[in-house]
């Protein structure tokens, strides 16, 4: 078990906070990308699901990078950025769904993004000749110490929501979660774990006031996309699970949304590195993980299931299996050697419902009966995005 972690000051939480509005174009080269991205988890009647939410301002170094097969709208790693404010070009994404339906790419909308260091905003509109607009903007919140809020409009979307935490844990506030620099590319990651939100939101199903959990990153990766699994899920009284595995193998190669052609050779992975950790809503502390699996489960239904289990030496474990009822997708293409070839990276997020909940955790035994209905998103992504 791992103690509470030690409080930060306002200004520490700031300084984390403000590596939100920089992607570090210093550091940038021909592999560069850059995501803002929400995960929404409003609260329901079973807890923080089935109904999730995610939008993401997307950019990706290129002339003719392609997002989602939309016109080539690559961002210029040796753009001029002047008094702090950097423009790129940017993509706008998102979905939402339930168990009962889901809305792929209720926004995908290209347009030139703005990202102010001074003013701490990002915006990425593009206007129409009817005077209306596409795309999102994300800044800070002006009546809180530190929180957010975000307004997206696609064709099939409008949502404007805000969103904060308690600024008393990693979980809780934002948090520098990786940080590598070396001549041949890196990676930063500043994730705000545990926040809440609450907003409007108009989707084709129509308009709805929402509440709940939510999950937000930027990433700016300076190096090649490549596989990974990722897994974050919540129970009715805030506890978090959350797992990451990247990893190698003939997933490199694959292009668009497919699968092998049985379960021993979609498993044919050597993972990279592996790491999970339990966090407990209602007590403080938090139990980490150092071995690690996420295996698919092909044939289960429309789209696999995943088999989830974490363990460490101290006798910890967490087993279920991710029940999917969802299925999203996003996907990158870069033309390289003249057009000749193109790399294709592939982004699957699939929104599951736990079964078969077993564990113990930090001298606590769990179970579905104990922790209630636990649901969540995992991503599984393929393909090589050189």
């Amino acid at each position: 078990m791992t103690d509470a972690f030690a409080d930060r000051t306002l200004a520490e939480h700031r300084r984390v906070f403000e590596r939100i509005w920089w992607q570090n174009p210093e550091r940038q080269n021909g592999t560069s990308s850059s995501w803002w991205f929400f995960i929404l988890f409003p609260e329901g009647e079973e807890g923080y699901g089935p109904k999730q939410l995610m939008f993401s301002i997307a950019a990706c170094v290129g002339d003719e990078s392609r997002v989602n097969d939309l016109p080539p709208h690559g961002m210029d790693a040796n753009r001029t950025v002047v008094d702090g404010v950097d423009r790129f070009n940017a993509t706008t994404v998102g979905w939402t769904g339930d168990d009962e339906v889901v809305h792929d790419h209720v926004v995908r909308q290209p347009a030139e993004a703005v990202l102010s260091r001074k003013d701490q905003r990002l915006e990425a509109w593009a206007d129409r000749e009817d005077g209306t607009r596409r795309g999102s903007e994300v800044a800070a919140l002006s009546d809180r110490p530190i929180g957010l809020r975000a307004h997206v409009v696609g064709d099939d979307v409008e949502a404007e929501f805000e969103a904060w935490g308690d600024l008393d844990s990693k979980m809780t506030s934002p948090h520098h979660t990786l940080d590598i620099d070396t001549p041949l590319g890196g990676a930063e990651v500043v994730a705000w774990r545990r926040m809440e939100f609450e907003g409007e939101v108009d989707l084709p199903d129509g308009p709805e006031t929402l509440s709940g959990s939510c999950y937000f990153q930027r990433v700016c990766f300076d190096m090649p996309l490549f596989p990974w699994k990722w897994v974050w899920a919540m129970f009715p009284d805030g506890t978090s699970f959350s797992v990451l595995i990247p990893f190698i193998g003939p997933q490199l190669f694959r292009r668009g949304y497919k699968f092998f052609s049985s379960n021993r050779l979609e498993r044919l992975t050597i993972p990279l590195r592996q790491d999970g950790f339990w966090n407990w809503g209602s007590k403080d502390g938090h139990v980490e993980f150092d071995t690690v699996t996420v295996e698919p489960l092909l044939g289960t239904g429309e789209h696999p299931d995943f088999d989830v289990r974490v363990e460490n030496e101290e006798g910890d474990y967490v087993r279920f299996v991710a029940r999917t009822y969802g299925h999203a997708r996003n996907w990158l293409d870069r033309p390289r050697l003249g057009g000749r070839l193109a790399s294709h990276w592939s982004y699957n997020e699939f929104m599951f419902r736990m079964t078969g909940l077993a564990g113990h955790v930090g001298g606590t035994s769990i179970d579905a009966e104990s922790m209630g209905t636990g649901f969540g998103t995992l991503e599984y992504s393929t393909g090589l995005g050189l």
